[in-house]
C-alpha cells in the first residue's frame, strides 16, 4: 500500500468530514472556501464543490499559463460571451468598470481596451490574475467580478 503525502492525508480528512456534515455546515464551508454563499442546491452538490476547491488547494490547480490560454480561448468564442439574452458582453472595451466588495473592502477594475485590466494602478493580463490579487487564491476572474454566471 502506498503512503499518502502529507497533503495528500490531509485532504482524505477534509473530504471524511464533509461527508458527514449537514447543510448548514456545508454551506459555512463552502462560504469560508468561495468567498460567498452557495447557490440553491443539494448537499451532493454541494460536497462536489467543496471537495473540488480542496483539490485545488492541497493537490494544485491550474497553473496561471493555462488559465490565461483558457480564457484567450473563450474571449475570442462568442458563445463563451453571451449573456442569458444572448447579447455580447462588453467588459474588455476601454473604460469598462467593474466592481466587486471582497471581506468589506470594495475593489475596481478598469478594462484598459488591449485586453488588460488595470487594479490599484498596476496592468494585468486576465480578470482572474486581478482576483488572484484580491483574494490570495486562484478564481475564475468573470466568475469573481460576476459577468459570468456559475454553473
Amino acid at each position: 500500500m502506498e503512503k499518502m503525502s502529507g497533503h495528500e492525508a490531509v485532504l482524505a480528512r477534509q473530504m471524511d468530514v464533509i461527508g458527514r456534515q449537514n447543510m448548514p455546515e456545508l454551506t459555512q464551508k463552502f462560504e469560508e472556501l468561495y468567498g460567498f454563499k452557495p447557490g440553491n442546491t443539494t448537499p451532493r452538490g454541494i460536497r462536489k464543490r467543496i471537495a473540488y476547491r480542496l483539490q485545488e488547494i492541497y493537490l494544485g490547480g491550474l497553473s496561471d499559463r493555462d488559465i490565461e490560454t483558457l480564457e484567450a480561448v473563450a474571449d475570442k468564442d462568442p458563445l463563451a460571451n453571451l449573456d442569458q439574452r444572448g447579447t455580447r458582453k462588453v467588459i474588455n472595451r476601454e473604460g469598462t468598470r467593474l466592481k466587486r466588495v471582497w471581506k468589506g473592502v470594495e475593489h475596481e477594475v478598469i478594462a484598459v481596451g488591449d485586453g488588460t485590466f488595470e487594479f490599484n494602478g498596476k496592468k494585468y493580463k486576465s480578470l482572474s490574475a486581478v482576483a488572484r490579487e484580491i483574494t490570495g487564491t486562484r478564481w475564475n476572474g468573470k466568475l469573481f467580478f460576476g459577468v459570468k454566471k456559475n454553473g
